[in-house]
């Protein structure tokens, strides 16, 4: 207690200089927390799409939707699988979607972006509970009519409530916007599936999305469809399948995210390294009188680490307060595993926190270990010599 209550007094004797190597600090663990905030949003946002409860189906090999193929024969013995839930119409929960890309502009005049475009049918709200239309209504079957997500709706100013989108040599209406608590159909645009392969010229489907009975059966459901020699099909959980479309990306922006935090946590390094010099240097006399008091070398080395910690520390709150701003603001970007525009949020966590300040404090260990040990060093003589002189 009594060197924290000492090490502060002396931080805030040198108020200037510990204000601009607070900064450099607090810059870098800004840019560090960020990243892991950004990453998070784009994992949290792909891991919402789909539902636990959900199984999709695709043909074997294929990567995506848009590189998958269903034909309507096979889709129709998949949904008659007993595992599936019979819906309240007594259809079965099962839906059957063709996935295409659109291009559309963004607000302000601004660049192209492609966005999924899904082919479906209205069980898929049934399949998917937590989409729900927020505006308008749904797409009526066998019509030119979209609905859109949120964030498309944001976006895209050509695709919101009445506006008409324009592909495949036909005029589509927009009549709804819905929502899927911040998942990734919240970039799409959804209609009739039909009307949608009748356009584009496509005989089979890309997917179908089965609501199981008991989710549990899911690994058996997967391993017996997989062995039928008649599908070629491969199961996943459907936020399994999400997830998968995330993870380059998100590696992608850690990677580059940490990259550019080492490189600029060795300048704010050598920032806290000569602000600690300096500190050092100026109380030669003082690290001599606290040795003839009876203070060992350790106690100083202690005090002035426990010194450069503090400053580590302040400038982690100052990073982290700042990350904490863009908590929840939506960015958007391109997913390079589906070539499609994505919205997603930065998203902070504690765990986030308590790394940015162990980053944070190990900077002020590392930055602050040279100078301590160079004080612990000094010669009592040589300290209080240098008052003589």
């Amino acid at each position: 207690m009594l060197w924290s209550v000492y090490s502060l007094r002396n931080l805030w004797a040198r108020r200037v200089t510990t204000l601009l190597t607070l900064l450099g600090l607090g810059l870098v663990v800004f840019v560090f927390v960020a990243i892991l905030m950004l990453a998070h949003g784009l994992e949290r946002t792909m891991g919402r799409t789909g539902d636990p409860a959900n199984a999709i189906v695709m043909s074997k090999g294929a990567l995506s939707e848009i590189e998958s193929s269903l034909s309507r024969d096979h889709t129709g013995v998949l949904a008659a699988q007993p595992e599936v839930i019979t819906l309240a119409n007594h259809q079965a929960a099962a839906v059957r979607e063709i996935a295409l890309q659109l291009t559309l502009r963004k607000q302000g005049g601004g660049s192209l972006a492609s966005l999924s475009l899904r082919g479906s049918s209205p069980d898929a709200f049934a399949v998917r509970p937590p989409v729900r239309i927020v505006q308008g209504r749904l797409w009526q079957p066998g019509t030119t009519e979209v609905i859109v997500g949120t964030q498309v709706a944001k976006q895209f100013p050509e695709a919101r409530l009445s506006e008409t989108l324009r592909f495949g040599r036909r005029e589509w209406t927009v009549v709804g916007i819905f929502e899927s608590e911040g998942s990734g159909f919240d970039s799409e645009v959804w209609g009739d599936a039909e009307q949608m392969m009748a356009t584009f010229h496509r005989t089979a489907f890309s997917s179908m999305t089965i609501r199981l009975a008991d989710p549990t059966v899911l690994p058996a459901f997967k391993a017996r469809l997989e062995r039928d020699p008649r599908f070629k099909v491969s199961v996943k959980r459907e936020p399994e399948y999400y997830e998968g479309k995330a993870e380059g990306l998100a590696r992608l922006i850690r990677v580059t995210g940490l990259f550019l935090t080492v490189v600029f946590s060795v300048g704010a390094m050598l920032g806290a390294t000569m602000t600690m010099s300096a500190s050092v240097a100026h109380r030669t006399t003082e690290i001599g009188t606290l040795r003839t008091l009876g203070f060992t070398r350790s106690h100083i080395l202690q005090a002035f680490l426990l010194e450069s910690i503090l400053l580590g520390l302040a400038g982690g709150l100052l990073g982290v307060a700042g990350a904490a701003l863009l908590n929840s603001m939506t960015i958007s970007t391109v997913n390079w595993d589906t070539g499609a525009e994505l919205a997603f949020a930065f998203h902070l966590t504690p765990a986030m926190v308590g790394e940015g300040l162990l980053f944070a404090a190990g900077m002020g260990v590392i930055g602050g270990l040279v100078p301590a040990a160079r004080a612990a060093r000094i010669e009592i003589v040589h300290a209080l010599g240098q008052r003589t002189v």
